[in-house]
């Protein structure tokens, strides 16, 4: 395909793509990104409060997203940002907590709904982009090389087209009845929004936030856990080649399976995170049963594996105890060693260094 970086895609093929979809190696793949994807299903159905891990793992998703688009921040300061606003400080710190907030809302609309459409994609930009929201309508808009300006790509101008893609890809996004396994489905879902580039800013995280959210959709996943970021941003070069080579060359093959590993790989390792919860959670539980039954409540562990920063008042609002209460918690689990402290301007801070670790 000739296309010329310079010009707006304003022919941007709508979906489905004229594609053999029965390659013998893409069907290989997608068998074992299946079977990555229902270990980490399963692994998530052992843990007795499932949505203990949507927080954790959300948050670690989110910094990695918002790392690929060079926000840069760390696990402990969006932790610690959550739960003491007053200290965000950066402007990284902000975004990449509205990543998360936006992640959250399209959970919520897909249980809601049962669906997502272009009000959703907009919803869902607005929060991480409140102050450049909703469809472009000027004119200009080119994807350059930060280090050379070189353009790279000019995606399709004009609000009513524009929109017009958006109604196609919604009505792909939505639809089970074609038999295409959901995992292929979400790389040509992923390339079609990015090509499309349907907002002024935001449109790599909110796309990353659609790949999960479609996975919760087909029924592959029932909680927002398994996110493709870490592995993006640890194959950036090649995640930009091949949105390119689709493009350019119609390279279809070499994208999917690209991302097609991306969930194979991640689904793995976020199941090994999660048994790794599992197993630190029940050990607190155990200890905290025995050496403090005072103070022991399925809620206070809990809370501990909600957030590995922790304070009087944030575990007072969860324990239904006075302050004065949840700072004498926090001090017996501190005797025991199983969380340490530091102190912040006037407050006292706690936290749980092996499940920062874990997470970061």
């Amino acid at each position: 395909m000739n296309i010329n970086n310079e010009k707006p895609y304003n022919l941007l093929p709508f979906l489905p793509p004229d594609i053999d979809l029965d390659d013998v190696e893409i069907l290989k793949k997608v068998n074992t990104a299946n079977i990555a994807l229902s270990k980490l299903e399963g692994s998530s159905l052992a843990i007795p409060n499932r949505n203990l891990l949507i927080e954790p793992l959300s948050v670690r998703e989110a910094v990695a997203s918002s790392g690929i688009e060079n926000i840069n921040t760390t696990v402990a300061e969006i932790f610690q940002a959550e739960l003491f606003p007053e200290k965000i400080q950066s402007k990284a710190q902000k975004e990449t907590l509205h990543y998360k907030d936006a992640l959250r809302v399209g959970f919520a609309l897909i249980k809601k709904q049962g669906f997502l459409n272009t009000n959703s994609f907009l919803e869902i930009q607005k929060i991480l982009e409140p102050n450049k929201s909703g469809v472009r309508k000027l004119p200009g808009t080119k994807i350059e090389n930060s280090s050379t300006g070189e353009i790279l790509y000019t995606p399709p101008e004009g609000e009513d087209l524009i929109r017009e893609l958006l109604k196609n890809y919604e009505t792909y996004f939505n639809n089970f009845s074609d038999n295409v396994d959901p995992l292929i489905k979400l790389a040509i879902l992923h390339y079609q929004f990015e090509a499309i580039h349907p907002f002024y800013d935001g449109n790599g995280r909110t796309g990353r936030i659609l790949m999960v959210l479609y996975l919760i959709l087909s029924e592959r996943l029932e909680l927002p856990i398994l996110f493709i970021s870490g592995f993006i941003n640890k194959n950036r070069s090649d995640y930009y080649r091949l949105l390119n080579s689709v493009t350019k060359n119609g390279n279809w093959k070499e994208w999917i399976l690209f991302i097609l590993n991306a969930i194979e790989t991640q689904s793995l390792e976020t199941a090994k995170t999660v048994s790794e919860i599992k197993k630190m959670h029940h050990q607190y539980k155990e200890t905290i049963k025995n050496k403090l039954p005072k103070i022991y409540t399925a809620e206070l562990v809990d809370y501990l594996f909600a957030n590995p920063f922790y304070s009087q008042q944030s575990l007072a609002q969860i324990v239904g105890k006075e302050r004065k209460t949840s700072a004498k918690y926090l001090n017996s689990l501190l005797s025991e060693n199983l969380i340490e402290a530091f102190r912040f301007k006037r407050e006292k801070i706690y936290y749980c260094p092996e499940l920062l670790k874990l997470l970061s």
